[in-house]
């Protein structure tokens, strides 16, 4: 959440840019007159120094905040402007394409008799990015009402000839990324994504990291929803770059101390037994399958607290491991070619919580910061899955990336 001076003025630049445009086609459009003349005017005006002056204060209380509350009124604020802002950009653009024509010096043609009101081309343009501008607002719109609690299971059968027989069958729930804080009081979705959970009769629950955005106090009053996720054999969980609170600037090192503490337990409060970069066996009717759990590991500016080697060395040698890793960099980093888990877990990107999937073609800016950021793969014999998150951050919304459940039948083969 913290962002940088630079990116402010970036940002007063851009808003500077875009109002200053429509401004020019408010100015010089001869058929808007009246109040909604004056009313255009006054948006171009008014809204660019509320939202600027927005950023900036949000710039000075973000990095100094000491609740999660802070964060919730910044991604208010933040989800408005998009609602605001987006459509200008894309009125823009339909708006500028249709006026290269008249940049292109013809021929003046003889105008034929008409028997009609004509459209001018300056007003027909405006019509229709105003049409098309509406569907950034109300994808926005309804990410923010259903979107981000649209719960989506995802079912994933994977094959593997080492799997032990008892093993056979086995069903894994992964979930992610939840973010307790964002969900402030309003505690009724997760219930609906705790009874999928257990619908699914799972015999594991693996938690791939980001409890919270940054505070223990976000995981107040979770304990009878989220402790009552039920599965076989038990349901385990690891740290992701948000549970160790360094998105915040903390009066001393004794009080970050705390919060992570805090962190630390509710972990367990919430009735997972959490893996600090260790690994525990899971055994089944004689037989035995491997599961690690590292800290977060990711490359900067997020933080390598992650010791692979040290979970690695407590695997027992067992034929089947299973690994989690917050971050879907590590595993191109440290595991793929270099230590044996035969699946990985990670989670994260949250997708951008922004693209779209058209049967196997997928795509979301999160692909451009991300070599891995959703789904399956695969190297040899070696998987990777990275869950879209279940919970959200920074944008209250969720456009095309529902908040995922991913149900894994594991199958001898």
């Amino acid at each position: 959440m913290r962002y940088h001076l630079a990116f402010l003025w970036v940002l007063v630049l851009l808003v500077g840019i875009i109002d200053w445009f429509l401004w020019r086609i408010v100015m010089t459009e001869k058929t808007r007159s009246g109040w909604r003349r004056w009313l255009g005017i006054s948006g171009l005006i008014v809204l660019p120094v509320l939202f600027i002056s927005g950023f900036f204060y949000f710039g000075t209380q973000i990095p100094d905040a000491s609740s999660h509350e802070v964060y919730n009124a910044f991604s208010t604020f933040l989800i408005v402007f998009l609602l605001v802002y987006l459509p200008k950009v894309f009125f823009l653009l339909i708006y500028g394409i249709g006026r290269i024509p008249d940049a292109i010096p013809r021929k003046p043609a003889r105008q034929p008799e008409r028997h009609y009101p004509r459209i001018t081309r300056a007003k027909f343009l405006s019509q229709v990015g105003i049409i098309i501008a509406t569907a950034p607002f109300v994808s926005l719109l309804f990410g923010v009402l259903k979107g981000r609690y649209a719960f989506y299971t995802r079912h994933v059968k994977l094959i593997f000839p080492n799997l032990p027989t008892s093993f056979d069958g086995f069903r894994i729930v992964q979930i992610s990324d939840l973010h307790l804080g964002s969900f402030g009081s309003n505690r009724e979705p997760m219930k609906e994504a705790v009874e999928l959970i257990n619908a699914e009769k799972p015999d594991l629950v693996l938690f791939t990291g980001d409890l919270v955005n940054n505070f223990a106090g976000e995981t107040r009053g979770w304990e009878e929803i989220l402790g009552k996720i039920s599965a076989s054999m038990g349901k385990y969980s690891i740290l992701g770059n948000h549970d160790y609170g360094d998105y915040s600037t903390w009066p001393s090192e004794q009080r970050k101390a705390a919060n992570f503490k805090s962190i630390v337990a509710s972990n367990r409060r919430l009735g997972f037994q959490l893996l600090r970069n260790e690994s525990v066996t899971l055994k089944k009717n004689g037989e035995s399958v491997a599961l690690s759990g590292v800290e977060n590991w990711g490359h900067p500016p997020f933080p390598q607290y992650g010791d692979l080697e040290n979970a690695w060395n407590q695997t027992n040698g067992e034929s089947f491991k299973i690994l989690m890793s917050h971050d879907p960099d590590h595993w191109d980093a440290e595991v793929v070619g270099r230590k044996k888990y035969d699946l990985t877990l990670a989670g994260h990107t949250h997708g951008m919580q922004f693209g779209f999937e058209i049967g196997k073609y997928n795509w979301s800016p999160a692909k451009y910061k991300f070599k891995r950021w959703a789904g399956l793969y695969q190297v040899g014999r070696q998987f990777l899955y990275v869950n879209r998150g279940l919970g959200y951050l920074g944008m209250p919304a969720r456009v095309g990336m529902p908040p995922e459940i991913t149900v894994f039948t594991l199958k001898k083969g």
